[in-house]
Parts: C-alpha cells; sequence; structure tokens
C-alpha cells in the first residue's frame, strides 16, 4: 500500500515495515550546502587566508563536495524524517536506513527511509490458556521416585517451571511478524559481540568456529532463531503488560538504585533508568501471568 503526503510518498512492506521517499526542492539542498560551507568556514584553514575570512568557493574547494554533501544532509535529513513520520503519523521504533536515491545539482532530491513500527500482537484468549496451565499445580515425574516419594506419587512445579511453560505456550501460539530490519540490527550486534569475544581469546572467527565444530551459516541461524523469539517474547510481553495496564512507578526504580553496591554502580544504574524501567515492567508482566 502506497500513500502520497505532501513531499513524502509512504510505502508499507511486510510486517510493519515501511519506506518514505521524501522529495527535497533543489532551493533546500543549495542553502544547506551554504550553511555547510559557512560551518567549514569557521574550522577550514585557507591558505593566504585567516581563519574565517576565506572566500566561501575556496572555503568549498579545500573542504570537497563529498564533505560538503555529507554536512548538508546532517542538516536536512533529520528534520525531513520527522516532519515525515509527524504528517504520515507514523511510530517508528528503529533508527532509519538511509539512502540518497538521486542528487544532482539544480534537480530535486529523492531521499528514502527504512524502518518499522510494533508488529501487531493479537493476545486471543491468553489468560484462559495461562490458567489451564496454573491449574495443572502437580505433575508425574517418572524415574524420580524415592523412598518418601513411591511410585505413582505426583511432585510440585516449581514457579520458574510454570513460567517457562506459560512463555513457551505464548511463544507457540501467538504469533509476532517481527520486521526483519530489527532482526538484522540484533544480528550485527551479536555478531560483533562474538568477534570481539574471539579477539580476546586471541582467536580468529574461523578458529572459534572450529573449535565449536559450527560454520558461520549455522551460528547465524542459532542467533537467528534465538533473536526472533526474544523479540516476540518482548513484543508479546509488551502487549500484556498495556493491556492490563502495567506500569513502573518511580519508587520502584529509587529503590532497585539502592540496591547498588557502590556509588559507582549506582551512578551506572542510574544512567540506564528507562533500561531498569523496562526490565522492572517485564518482570511485573510475568509475575502478573503467574498470579492469573
Amino acid at each position: 500500500m502506497t500513500e502520497t503526503k505532501n513531499q513524502f510518498q509512504l510505502t508499507w512492506l511486510p510486517k510493519k515495515t515501511f519506506e518514505i521517499l521524501a522529495t527535497v526542492p533543489w532551493e533546500e539542498i543549495k542553502r544547506a550546502k551554504e550553511l555547510a560551507i559557512k560551518e567549514a568556514e569557521k574550522k577550514v584553514e585557507v591558505k593566504g587566508f585567516r581563519k574565517g575570512n576565506a572566500p566561501p568557493n575556496l572555503v568549498a574547494k579545500t573542504v570537497g563536495e563529498q564533505k560538503l554533501l555529507e554536512m548538508a544532509l546532517q542538516r536536512l535529513v533529520p528534520d525531513y524524517y520527522q516532519k515525515a513520520i509527524t504528517q504520515l503519523g507514523l511510530r517508528p521504533i528503529l533508527t532509519p536506513k538511509i539512502q540518497l536515491v538521486s542528487a544532482k545539482d539544480n534537480e530535486t532530491w529523492q531521499i528514502k527511509f527504512i524502518s518499522c513500527e510494533e508488529p501487531e500482537v493479537n493476545l486471543g484468549n491468553y489468560k484462559e490458556e495461562v490458567k489451564k496451565i496454573k491449574a495443572m499445580k502437580k505433575i508425574w515425574v517418572p524415574g524420580k521416585e524415592t523412598e518418601e516419594k513411591k511410585e505413582g506419587e505426583k511432585t510440585e512445579e516449581s514457579h520458574e517451571e510454570k513460567l517457562n511453560k506459560i512463555i513457551d505456550w505464548l511463544l507457540k501460539n501467538i504469533k509476532v511478524a517481527v520486521s526483519d530490519l530489527l532482526v538484522e540490527e540484533e544480528m550485527t550486534r551479536k555478531l560483533s559481540g562474538l568477534l570481539e569475544q574471539t579477539q580476546k581469546l586471541g582467536l580468529t572467527i574461523d578458529q572459534y568456529l572450529t573449535s565449536v565444530g559450527k560454520t558461520v551459516e549455522q551460528v547465524r541461524e542459532e542467533y537467528r532463531r534465538s533473536i526472533q523469539e526474544n523479540l516476540s517474547l518482548e513484543f508479546i510481553l509488551g502487549k500484556i503488560a498495556d493491556s492490563e495496564k502495567i506500569e513502573v512507578i518511580p519508587e520502584e526504580i529509587e529503590k532497585m538504585l539502592a540496591s547498588a553496591k557502590n556509588q559507582e554502580e549506582k551512578k551506572a544504574m542510574e544512567a540506564q533508568k528507562y533500561l531498569i524501567a523496562t526490565l522492572l515492567r517485564r518482570q511485573k508482566t510475568l509475575d502478573f501471568l503467574a498470579s492469573l
């Protein structure tokens, strides 16, 4: 589906992924380049002139066309993207990929933004199903008989085992179409982490893969499955938290900060308040599921 609004053409792709084609008049490009040259004048040294006094054409020549283009885009892109998502009513959850489609002097430019929104999550009758799982208070564990627990006796499930069963049910029965952009971004992060770990061990990636008996393709596929599952669970729990109005209050965050072992750890935690709030909300959602 394609929608056009003013300077922006929106195209929806599968899995709530979207592309925005932005049309930028040449006059705005020209003005952005002029501002980039003025900015460069303060920093660039041109032979025969004091810093800040060189003619614009010499400054532009010294800086180079490619660098000026980058500087102009740095001015234009954030504003255009913000204007686009506002006009089109989008709620992206990922920093956009940016493609320069066309960029000729004295002509209209076209810039493409590619990002995604949260996937749709249909919870269905999850509460009833979770209650059924919770109703199975005892399970038969074959081969675990002791003198105290004779054959046929039942063993109580742990809280963690029940939660794992609930999570398994959620993942198997609530399908979430996660954007490939999200999966690939997380894949890049994990592979970068793997590379860093192997370097610390003094190994190359090939040496590491040989040691674990896997190929690059196998590692990528394992990561992909894990990432898909983790992201799906994150969106499912987020939807449950939204529908049940589960929130984290400031006092809960402060209590977490107070648990820091020292000032250094507390300072680090204060810089991650959003992450702490996210983790607390996730835990409260799991507690809610366990209480059904």
